[in-house]
This record gives structure tokens, C-alpha cells and sequence, in this order.
């Protein structure tokens, strides 16, 4: 019995994960909780990639691969909707049109504010999201260890 996913949802998946990390790492000032969820983020990639070459071998029973493949595409939404909502809550930061001239100033202004923005409002989601992506891996590698 297979769930439908393919070799593309994975990829999809590894490539969402991959822009997350590049918007924390756009975020720089890296405090711990950054730092540590990027970590989390490069390990979930890593799962999509290799769950995706899972589903092309035959070895693997095919209820440990629907088993893999559920809990990466789960972690795939939470990045999403993660990612997502740091994007809207950008745009509100750094909205608005610049004039004048001193678009530089302002840009750099907009760019302090998405940080503080950032570290004042989004640690507790940060750190929901890191925890939510470990306890995913933590389940994905005692499943493929109960495989072997």
C-alpha cells in the first residue's frame, strides 16, 4: 500500500527546507536559537534526501518506507507553514515604499527592525519549530534502526 508520495515530494521538500535556512541565515546576528535550528533544518534536509532515495530500494519494506515518507511530508508542512509566516511577517516589517533618496538608510533601517522583529517575536516559534522537526527525526531514525 503506498501513501503517493513520489521521488519530487522529497526533492520539493529538501528545497523548501533549504529556503528556510537561507532566510534565518539572512537573519544574522545568529543567537543560539538560530544557530540550533539551522542545524535542526540542515538534518531535516538531509532526511527528505534520503528518505526520497528510500523509496527506490527494495530492501526497505515497503510499510517503513510509507512510515518515512508520512513523517518527512508532515515536517514538509510545518516548514511551510513556518516559512510562510515569517514571510508575512517580513513583508509587514519591511513594507512600505521608500523615497526621498535615502533608500540605503532606510533599507538598513527596515533590515534592524526585521531583526529585532525577529529576535523579540519569533523565538518561541523558533523554538516550537526546532522541536517539532527533532521529535521528526528522532522518529525517523528509530524507524529505519527497528528496519535494520
Amino acid at each position: 500500500m503506498s501513501f503517493g508520495y513520489s521521488v519530487g515530494d522529497f526533492i520539493t521538500g529538501a528545497n523548501i527546507t533549504y529556503r528556510l535556512i537561507r532566510v534565518l541565515a539572512d537573519s544574522s546576528g545568529a543567537s543560539e536559537e538560530y544557530q540550533e535550528a539551522m542545524l535542526e533544518l540542515s538534518a531535516m534536509q538531509q532526511a527528505f534526501l534520503q528518505v526520497s532515495q528510500m523509496t527506490q530500494n527494495p530492501v526497505i519494506p515497503q510499510a517503513t518506507v510509507n512510515s518515512a515518507s508520512h513523517i518527512v511530508m508532515s515536517a514538509m508542512d510545518i516548514i511551510s507553514h513556518f516559512l510562510d509566516r515569517s514571510r508575512r511577517y517580513r513583508e509587514k516589517l519591511g513594507g512600505g515604499t521608500n523615497s526621498g533618496g535615502n533608500e540605503g538608510s532606510m533599507s538598513r533601517i527596515e533590515d534592524s527592525w526585521t531583526k529585532v522583529g525577529w529576535s523579540l517575536f519569533k523565538k518561541e516559534e523558533l523554538k516550537d519549530l526546532r522541536d517539532r522537526l527533532h521529535s521528526r527525526l528522532s522518529s525517523i531514525q528509530l524507524l529505519l534502526s527497528a528496519s535494520a
